[in-house]
């Protein structure tokens, strides 16, 4: 039952609500062979929101442990329900009461109690430091003496596998860095990490390669530390701007139409429990809509106070500018926030100077490039819950970030229209080149580097799934394409989007498995299925090889290789529904779907007893 709780809170309040410190050694000695010479320098990965392990851990520096004896931890919001328990008689009697009576009876209050109460572990002081003892993991060595767990995790969260292979693990370091910090602070431990990877490769400089949430600690990094160590810069799909996300989030606004709601919201969340999801919207109709969005209020509020609007690195998160309206919301007004005030002042700086930052670097002959995704709304794709943000259509980006944040400025038409529909300043950057989208929906004029950025249409940001994505940042990082006029047919400016990464993941391994047991005699393979597993093989190597996305290869090799491995058991097709199922589903969603046109975001019980009211009145 807790486990179920737990899933439920984390699904819709922790990825909801989005989306430190390890110690710094350095080894005095150079472990790489090449001992600085190789002409490559070694990249640092500033990894995105999920990617830094961090854990609570007690005053004596003992690792924290829960009811189970299991140590608390995570690399995303950090959920430990110990204290979560005692705030549910008061949610459970609130919301009885409020469906006894038809009106929010201390159902925001009860659901922010519960809220703050799940998320204690990240909360954050008024000086915008965490108050617990929180500590983050960081790999003071390359990927290369990373134990192999440490390495598969990695593998699942970054696929570097093609990556390492051509540079090498000794060149390969990942930063980490807390959720719940301050990325100036973040900044002045990756230039002490910098050093320490310099002195270990030989290196005098190193490649940066932020992803995601790392791009707030490379525009940190530029403006408190410059660029005099840095080779390159590889922007994967980095948040350099902020995401109207958070903006929204911190500013409260949010998309509460009735048919999203009421219909749309609830069931992606919980997957395959879809149907569970339905029912909970045919629920939702006896709650009077005031309490629904009370229960919200009091949700979104308890984690906003307890870790969102005390933390400095989520308010990097917040675009530039947004910053100055959350600011006077939040801060400009509050004394006892003055020392959070001052860290955020700094980081909004740093942005407002990020691009200077970056055309300075250029201009020193840092190369700088850009890789990001396209054309879809928040919350489209993957992570549906996001549609809940006011601004959920209203600007182009990969379904989490903005495309002008990822891009430093290319624009982009949002939902539905085109570039011809918007107002906007053509070719700010760039006069000799075209850089509009095919679809007219992208112009990449606009950014401060158009040259150096790649853009994939309908690509959502988790671009560790489309192998086309990690092959053209391979081939940025070994020099294999300079800009985006260099190898235009191999390497295209506007690319687009597959799924690759169950053929790269688990089907040619799977595949290849097979065929290294026929070869040891452990199993005997027919001829013909020995042959059909190489020619699967060969199809599968071919797309996640390609440099330019499609699709339907994608899924033809995805398809053969199925097909191979579900002979030996290796690979299992879905099994069809049950016509119970099948009916259960269809009338759940169908009830969903009945209520929500017919009620809106009304009250069933408003419904059934307003001919009485009427009747008396």
């Amino acid at each position: 039952m807790k486990n179920r709780i737990k899933r439920a809170i984390s699904l819709i309040l922790c990825a909801a609500m989005l989306v430190s410190v390890g110690a710094v050694g350095a080894s005095a000695a150079t472990k790489t062979e090449c001992g600085g010479n190789c002409g490559r320098s070694p990249v640092v990965i500033l990894p995105g929101i999920n990617h830094s392990p961090t854990y609570l851990y007690n005053e004596d520096n003992t690792p924290y442990l829960d009811a189970d004896g299991n140590e608390v931890g995570g690399t995303l919001l950090i959920l430990e329900l110990s204290k979560l328990w005692g705030t549910l008689p008061k949610l459970i009697l609130s919301l009885l009461t409020t469906l006894t009576l038809q009106i929010p009876i201390g159902l925001e209050d009860a659901a922010y109690d519960a809220a703050s109460a799940a998320f204690w572990v990240q909360k954050c002081d008024n000086d915008g430091n965490h108050i617990n003892n929180l500590q983050t993991k960081r790999w003071n060595h390359p990927i290369s003496e990373m134990t192999e767990d440490d390495k598969d995790w990695l593998y699942t969260m970054i696929p570097l596998q093609a990556i390492e292979k051509e540079i090498g693990g000794d060149h390969i370091y990942m930063f980490t860095f807390n959720l719940v910090g301050d990325p100036m602070q973040s900044a002045k431990e990756l230039d002490e990490y910098i050093d320490m990877v310099k002195e270990q490769t030989g290196h005098d400089k190193v490649t940066l390669l932020p992803v995601s949430l790392g791009g707030t600690i490379l525009t940190a990094y530029l403006d408190e530390y410059g660029h005099e160590k840095v080779d390159e810069i590889v922007n994967a799909v980095a948040c350099l701007d902020g995401t109207d996300i958070v903006a929204d989030m911190l500013a409260r606004e949010w998309n509460l139409e009735d048919e999203f709601l009421y219909h749309e919201f609830i069931p992606p969340i919980l997957g395959d429990d879809a149907t569970l999801g339905y029912l909970i919207n045919c629920v939702l109709h006896i709650i009077p809509r005031a309490g629904v969005e009370a229960i919200l209020r009091g949700a979104i509020s308890g984690v906003l106070d307890s870790m969102m609007i005390n933390c400095p690195q989520i308010w990097a998160m917040v675009p530039s500018y947004r910053y100055d309206a959350l600011a006077e919301k939040y801060l400009n007004n509050a004394p006892e926030k003055a020392k959070l005030k001052e860290k955020t002042d700094r980081f909004q700086q740093a942005r407002l100077n990020l691009k200077d930052n970056i055309l300075d670097a250029v201009a020193d002959g840092v190369k700088v490039n850009s890789v990001a995704g396209a054309n879809l709304s928040f919350g489209e794709q993957d992570y549906t819950f996001f549609g809940i943000v006011a601004s959920a259509h209203d600007y182009n980006t990969d379904g989490i970030i903005n495309l002008s944040s990822t891009t430093l400025g290319a624009t982009g038409a949002p939902a539905g229209k085109t570039l011809d529909d918007i107002d906007y300043k053509k070719n700010t950057y760039c006069k000799d080149h075209n850089h509009i989208s095919p679809d007219n929906k992208v112009d990449v004029s606009t950014s401060i580097l158009p040259e150096n950025t790649w853009i994939f249409l309908d690509q959502h940001h988790e671009v560790g799934n489309n192998d086309v994505v990690l092959n053209l940042v391979k081939a940025i990082l070994v020099g294999d394409v300079k800009d985006v006029n260099d190898k235009p047919d191999k390497y295209p400016q506007f690319n687009y989007s597959c799924t690759t990464k169950y053929i790269r993941r688990w089907r040619i391994p799977d595949a290849k498995k097979l065929l290294e047991q026929d070869a040891a005699g452990e199993i005997t393979l027919p001829a013909e299925d020995k042959a059909e597993l190489e020619a699967a093989i060969k199809q599968g190597e071919e797309v996640i090889n390609a440099t330019v996305a499609d699709a339907e290869k994608v899924k033809a090799a995805e398809d053969r290789l199925n097909a191979i491995l579900a002979k030996y058991d290796l690979y299992t097709y879905d099994e069809e529904p049950s016509k119970f199922d099948v009916f259960l589903d269809e009338t759940m969603e169908g009830a969903s779907k009945f209520l929500v046109d017919w009620l809106g975001g009304g009250n069933l019980i408003d419904w059934v007893f307003s001919p009485i009211t009427k009747l008396f009145k």
